[in-house]
């Protein structure tokens, strides 16, 4: 199948009406980060925009994941009051041994092998229902991972939750032979005798079926949006500094779901202090983006008579503010 065609395999094992396994495999290199986290901390939004790998926010807690070809994923859904973190996990744990890979479950829950882990989970409780997902590091390219997954240092002070960062490997490493299909039969043949269940042929749903789903339609149209996205981070506080030759600028951002909601800029410079206030106001109500920092800059330059030489350090300004988010 060609490579374009993989960007949502899901291989579903059902029991009854109350659980059931779901397996998927990305082809389009992503990175998707938990309800609870702040982007601009967690990943590499810069890097990312300029290979064009998207950012992907989901609904559940946990820690920011990069994903491409070589990293599988699953998914147990269950009744809320049968979850239980260890079990799921242990389970998974045992289908790898089925596959001769020494993996254990450590105190977070995660899958490790020696002191590398290999899987992540995070889960979410919804009324009377629950999913516990999590990835598998089978081939996957730990270079990229570790690019997008480390930004720069940001001054950002904020509410959200930081992931807990660890060194990875991957089954590859351990095993010439598995891939993505003998992980999913293992870790679902295990299903099946945890739950008492025949084995089943799986149902396979690709992008097609999705696209014939009206709900699953609504919410794929929904988490494109920058306001699902950016929209829901958590409150944060962003101080930049910086020496120009002209002055020494130091600005102070209170952002609000991705919105600059008070800004506080200083230019140590007689000449630059209507310059300062304005941009001030300027900032406050755009977006925390490059596009938010480009609007405030435009109206700036419509509201004051600036010379060549104000204009030219006005772009210096914006060009530093603007890459430095």
């Amino acid at each position: 199948m060609p490579r374009q065609q993989l960007v949502l395999i899901s291989l579903i094992w059902l029991k009854g009406e109350t659980k059931y396994a779901s397996f998927s495999v990305s082809a389009v290199d992503f990175t998707d980060w938990p309800f609870n986290q702040n982007p601009w901390k967690e990943c590499h939004l810069k890097l990312m925009q300029n290979d064009g790998v998207p950012l992907v926010r989901r609904r559940s807690g946990g820690g920011a994941v990069y994903h491409d070809i070589g990293n599988s994923n699953y998914t147990i859904f269950m009744p809320r009051d049968e979850f239980d973190r260890r079990t799921n996990a242990q389970l998974v744990c045992r289908g790898l041994h089925q596959l001769d890979i020494p993996a254990l479950v450590n105190d977070r829950h995660d899958l490790v092998i020696g002191d590398k882990k290999v899987s992540g989970s995070a889960y979410k409780l919804v009324n009377s229902r629950a999913y516990h997902h999590g990835t598998m590091l089978i081939d996957a390219d730990l270079t990229a991972l570790g690019r997008y997954l480390r930004p720069p240092p940001k001054n950002l002070v904020g509410k959200g939750v930081e992931s807990v960062r660890s060194n990875v490997t991957r089954l590859r490493e351990h095993s010439f032979t598995v891939d993505h299909l003998s992980f999913c039969e293992a870790v679902a043949g295990e299903f099946y005798r945890t739950h008492g269940v025949q084995w089943r042929e799986p149902v396979e749903l690709t992008v097609d079926h999705m696209k014939t789903n009206p709900k699953v339609r609504d919410y794929y149209e929904e988490i494109r949006t920058w306001e699902w996205i950016y929209g829901q981070t958590p409150d944060f506080v962003h101080r930049l500094e910086r020496s120009f030759r002209w002055a020494d600028a130091d600005i102070l951002m209170n952002v609000h779901r991705g919105i600059i909601t008070e800004a506080n800029v200083t230019l140590k410079s007689e000449r630059h202090i209507a310059v300062a206030s304005r941009l001030s106001e300027r900032l406050q109500g755009k977006s925390y983006s490059e596009d938010g920092i480009r609007e405030a800059f435009a109206t700036l330059k419509e509201d004051l008579i600036l010379g060549t030489r104000d204009l030219e350090e006005l772009e210096g300004l914006q060009e530093w503010l603007g890459s430095s988010l």
